[in-house]
Formats: structure tokens, C-alpha cells, sequence
């Protein structure tokens, strides 16, 4: 089974509390040979064949929800929207989702078909939204955000479905005077209790595009343990999606923006996505040799951040300690001179930490070797 599956299944594993016997229903079969494979594009490729011949909406959405995780943590994000897109419009009841109960000895791909029940249909438009968003679709974006979901009553769908089309309208802006209307919602925007939600992320999406240190400084005071707040101080050097390759910052001409975004774009709609931190410089991507850099490669450790400070890294190592994972850090000297430190976890034989460690909050990516 490779490692993305992997990876994806213990997420899903992680949420369960089993009591009854499952069913032995069309999806849970179909799964279980869905986890043989080797490769993500084989699966992909066994799941595209076999869903269009299923019968049930139950086996079709859990179906449709399960390739869609696996095609959004290949990197393909475009297709994993659609897929999300898909199994919202399988329906189910309430009583069909109770229905499907599992026992202490419970299979993977029980365990599987269980928790991606608990995805509401709110939820996987929410999904598709995000995968949108990845590849700087924001008309894709819109489109799912104008459909039902509106009507949830739900306060932190409500919440996300506000952060979303303010990320939307960013990915669209065209001129700098756009980028302007867009910060004063922004400002707006942090200052309403029903989003309190998502304040850290519209507190640093605001800083992100109007690089106001007033912003930087509430954010850091505010959530001084998020990712962003790491980021808005400078002791970290990650962003959590590929989402902000496409977002315009106040100073920055957007035309000059446009041709970057669409080699973007086609880079992330074909899972060609190579994830780097360089020290101001453009990450390169060699189109040609992506295909053939991939084959040769194996993931050996996961990074979760790279610090400007050494007792910053420190600290982060200790939390992700606290949750079980041997962390450590490892000093890297630029060129330039400059001396930053990566926290980094060893990957194990299964190919599962990266998923175990988002599982526990903690953002991470993986590095490579030959």
C-alpha cells in the first residue's frame, strides 16, 4: 500500500470509536483493494474505473470521499475538488449513515467507511472549496460556495464560508485598487464575534496582503502558539497551502503576478507540486525532469518548521515531543552566511508520520532523497 494511503487511512483511523459489526457493503470491499496498491495513480486510476459501477448512493459517496482524500494529498487538487463535488451529490439520510456500524476488530477499510460518514455534506463542499482555492480557482471556488451550503446553520461553516470568499476575491483581484476594498473587509471582518472562528486565519491573511505590523503584533498576541504567528514573527518560513502562491501583497504589482499564477496553477491542477524553502530566491521547478525526480525519490523525513532562532525550533521540538514523535533539530548554514534550523521527524517503514503528525495539529512537509 503506498505511503499516501497510508497516510490517509491512520488520519481517518485516528477519529474511531468502534462498538458494532459493519456491513459488508460494495465501498468497504472496494476499499480494501483500494489500500493494495502501490502506487497513489494506481489507485486513483482503480477507483475511476470501478465507481461509475456502483449502484448506491451510500457506496458512491464514501467512494467518491475516499479518492477525493487521496487525489488532494497527491497534490491533485483540482481533481480531488470535483471528486469532493461528487459525493456531496450522492444523498444520504440520516438513518443510512446510523446504519453503518463496526466492531472492536474492526478492518481498515471499516474504519475508512465510518469516519468518512461523519463528513457532512456542508463539510465536503468546504473541501472542494479548499482544493479550488489550491490552485487559484476562484471561479471554481464561488461556484460552491453559492450553492446550499449557504443555508447551514451551522456558526463556523458560516465562519469558513466568509473566510473562503474573501481568499476568492483575492485570488481574482486585478488591480491594486481591488486589493484595497478587499483589506478594509479584512479589517472589518476581524472585528466581528461570529468569525471568531477563523480570526487567526483573517488576521493573517490581512497582515499577509497590507504587511501591517499592527496586524502582525495582534496576531502574535492574540495566538502566539499558530503557525502564523511563527510566520508574522519571522522564526518560521512555512505557509500552511499552496493557496498564497496565488494571493496578491499591497507593494507588489499584481499584472506582473498574472504569469506566475498561471505556470502555478498548471503545476498544482497536474500534482507537480514541489515544496521548498529558498532564501530570497523563486523556487525552481524543472517540468521536464519532474516526472523522473519523483520515481527516484523517497520521503525520509517530514519537516514541520525552519527557524531563524534556535530556541524557537526548540520549542517547537519539545511540543511535538509532548505528543510522542522523536523531534529534533538540525542546524543549516546558507551561503549567505545565515544559520536557520529545521525541526524535523524521521519518517517510518509505512510512510505514516506526516498523516500522524497533522493528526495532532502539526503542520508538516515532507523532504526527499535518491
Amino acid at each position: 500500500m503506498n505511503k499516501i494511503l497510508k497516510g490517509f487511512a491512520v488520519v481517518l483511523f485516528s477519529l474511531v470509536i468502534p462498538f458494532y459489526a459493519a456491513a459488508q457493503t460494495v465501498c468497504v470491499k472496494t476499499i480494501d483493494k483500494a489500500l493494495s496498491f502501490d502506487t497513489a495513480d494506481e489507485t486513483i486510476g482503480y477507483l475511476e474505473k470501478e465507481i461509475p459501477s456502483v449502484k448506491t448512493a451510500f457506496d458512491k459517496r464514501i467512494l467518491y470521499c475516499f479518492m477525493a482524500g487521496v487525489q488532494e494529498q497527491a497534490g491533485l487538487y483540482q481533481q480531488a475538488g470535483a471528486s469532493y463535488a461528487q459525493a456531496v451529490a450522492q444523498s444520504l439520510t440520516t438513518e443510512q449513515i446510523n446504519s453503518f456500524k463496526i466492531g472492536v476488530n474492526a478492518r481498515q477499510s471499516e474504519l475508512i467507511v465510518y469516519n468518512l460518514l461523519k463528513k457532512t455534506s456542508s463539510l465536503l463542499v468546504l473541501d472542494a472549496v479548499r482544493c479550488s482555492l489550491n490552485t487559484g480557482d476562484y471561479v471554481t471556488a464561488r461556484k460552491y460556495l453559492d450553492s446550499s451550503i449557504k443555508n447551514s446553520k451551522d456558526e463556523k461553516i458560516q465562519a469558513t464560508i466568509k473566510l473562503y470568499e474573501v481568499w476568492s476575491n483575492l485570488c481574482a483581484a486585478q488591480t491594486d485598487a481591488e486589493l484595497e476594498t478587499i483589506i478594509m473587509q479584512l479589517k472589518a471582518f476581524c472585528s466581528l464575534k461570529e468569525l471568531e472562528s477563523v480570526e487567526c486565519s483573517l488576521l493573517f491573511t490581512l497582515w499577509y496582503v497590507s504587511a501591517d505590523s499592527s496586524v502582525a503584533d495582534t496576531l502574535k498576541k492574540k495566538y502566539p502558539y499558530s503557525a502564523e504567528a511563527a510566520v508574522v514573527s519571522g522564526s518560521a518560513q512555512l505557509m500552511p497551502t499552496p493557496f498564497w502562491f496565488f494571493v496578491p501583497r499591497k507593494g507588489n504589482s499584481i499584472a506582473e503576478m498574472s504569469d506566475a499564477k498561471a505556470a502555478g496553477s498548471a503545476n498544482l491542477n497536474s500534482g507537480n507540486i514541489e515544496v521548498a524553502v529558498k532564501e530570497e530566491a523563486p523556487v525552481k521547478n524543472d517540468a521536464k525532469n519532474s516526472s523522473q525526480v519523483k520515481a527516484e525519490e523517497k520521503v525520509v523525513r517530514q519537516q514541520l518548521g525552519f527557524f531563524s532562532k534556535e530556541e524557537n525550533a526548540q520549542a517547537l521540538v519539545q511540543r511535538v515531543k509532548s505528543k510522542g514523535f522523536n523531534a529534533y533539530v538540525e542546524k543549516e548554514t546558507r551561503p549567505s552566511g545565515n544559520v536557520y534550523y529545521n525541526v524535523l521527524v524521521d519518517e517510518n517503514e509505512n510512510g505514516t508520520i506526516g498523516a500522524q503528525l497533522k493528526t495532532a495539529g502539526f503542520e508538516c512537509y515532507p523532504t526527499y532523497r535518491k
